[in-house]
């Protein structure tokens, strides 16, 4: 997956809420994310901010809906870790 396909902010906005500003753009938040998550994991979250068919991407991508599951839980726990959201949300010296 390339980083421009990578809808970031979106996947962040899915799993964080939107209660807070993002002050880093989608290139920064589309690498941090590739940094952290795995491909599948980045596969995952990206079709499900983006509604796309979660049957064609578990054919795609050669899993069953529990390793599907398994994942999507897998990346919203690492998002949600204190060390990694808040790097989407603060820049060095805040």
């Amino acid at each position: 997956m390339k980083l421009q396909e990578l809808e970031a902010r979106k996947i962040i906005q899915m799993v964080m809420g939107e209660s807070r500003t993002i002050t880093k753009n989608d290139e920064e938040l589309a690498l941090l994310l590739k940094k952290r998550l795995t491909k599948k994991e980045c596969e995952v979250l990206n079709a499900e901010a983006l509604g796309k068919d979660k049957e064609a991407l578990m054919s795609e991508q050669k899993i069953d809906a529990t390793r599907y599951d398994a994942l999507k839980a897998s990346a919203t726990k690492k998002i949600k870790n204190e060390s990694v959201h808040g790097d989407f949300f603060y820049t060095k010296g805040e």
